[in-house]
């Protein structure tokens, strides 16, 4: 498919040198079209469906085709809370903000997830599916930062700040659970941070290095809660409600920074540095075309596995080229490509179609 590219004879000659002894697999970030899925069965099987003879990282079983807009907004229902600001969620202006009420103490039941009971009714799911698709992949887990948490249900940086750490506390516990009941092996976490992209992206070049060393010291808490043998994937995002990119920097130079911190921080951990999602596309917006916009993955740390979010079912020439300039930048293949985001935000049509292009890409 690259080879289509007008990309320059001498960058098209290193895209045929680079090393093929890794097969890219496919990453679907997690959620889909409510009609796509209606329920876990349907959406678990159209997921293997339709990435036919493709590796699939893993099995996504997220519910909610808007990431975490739905728990935002049941906080609203919650007695420990109080609604701030009333919001239906249909832009980043719109989001609904809350406070802690007086004489209530935050506890993890009064944040927490569900991710247990949702993994356990995804696990049983597999199940049914092991006889129908045989060497069925692990089940990805998505775990919203704490951080991200925080800052989306209270809306006010203080208030976030405040009460992180029971977010934090909640998050580590699921995970926790989630592994004592299904192991190591068989699951696969999604740490997922828009927020974390977003505040390195936003920080003064004097400091940005700061900042993102404090960032990826909270996202390797969450990661040290378990053990080594747990494997992790960090999503880094643009936002996409509504399919609109929040942000847009010009190149992925915040993106290696924060990466590079990460990989700093988790190795002080002594756990394995997680593959890293670097979104390529923003919102609505395709990849880049500039070959300087990738030329930072050439700063990122070595042995960082990178899924290449490249794939945008209505320009697959410039995903195929942002693939192509990636790994020329890194020097080998990615891990795997996917979209920027989840497919929550599409229509199946699209859904359907970033998924196959994202096969192709893989093979190419």
């Amino acid at each position: 498919m690259a080879s289509q590219l007008d990309i320059g004879a001498p960058q098209a000659d290193a895209a045929r040198k680079r090393p093929t002894t890794r097969e890219r697999g496919v990453h679907l970030v997690g959620s889909l079209p409510s009609s796509l899925a209606p329920d876990l069965p349907t959406g678990m099987r159209w997921v293997l469906a339709h990435a036919g003879d493709a590796r699939l990282v893993a099995v996504p079983c997220d519910v909610d085709p808007y990431w975490i807009t739905g728990y935002v907004q049941s906080r609203s229902q919650h007695p420990g809370f109080v609604v701030v600001k009333a919001g239906e969620c249909t832009s980043y202006t719109d989001i609904p903000t809350h406070r802690v009420r007086r004489g209530h103490r935050l506890t993890i039941e009064d944040v927490a997830l569900g991710r247990p009971r949702e993994v356990a009714a995804a696990f049983a799911v597999r199940r049914l599916l092991e006889a129908e698709f045989p060497n069925l992949p692990p089940v990805q887990v998505s775990v919203p930062s704490p951080v991200d948490l925080s800052l989306f249900t209270f809306g006010h940086p203080g208030r976030a700040l405040r009460h992180y750490s029971v977010f934090e506390r909640m998050i580590r516990a699921e995970v926790a659970e989630v592994v004592h009941r299904h192991g190591a092996r068989e699951v696969t976490f999604q740490l997922e941070s828009p927020a974390a992209l977003y505040l390195v992206h936003r920080a003064p070049s004097a400091v940005r290095t700061a900042v993102a060393r404090a960032v990826a010291r909270q996202l390797a808490r969450v990661i040290s809660a378990t053990c080594g043998a747990v494997r992790w994937t960090v999503h880094l995002c643009h936002g996409d409600l509504g399919h609109t990119a929040l942000f847009r920097p010009h190149d992925f130079g915040p993106a290696v920074v924060l990466v590079n911190a990460l990989a700093e921080q988790v190795r002080a951990l002594g756990r394995p540095v997680p593959a890293v999602h670097i979104p390529m596309a923003h919102g609505d917006q395709p990849p880049p075309a500039d070959p300087a916009a990738y030329a930072p993955l050439r700063r990122l740390t070595r042995g960082v596995d990178v899924i290449a979010g490249c794939v945008d079912e209505r320009h697959p020439d410039r995903s195929a080229k942002a693939l192509v300039l990636s790994e020329l930048a890194l020097g080998h293949r990615v891990l795997a490509v996917g979209a920027a985001c989840g497919y929550g935000r599409r229509t199946p049509a699209e859904a359907t179609a970033n998924v196959e292009l994202a096969r192709d890409l893989a093979r190419s």
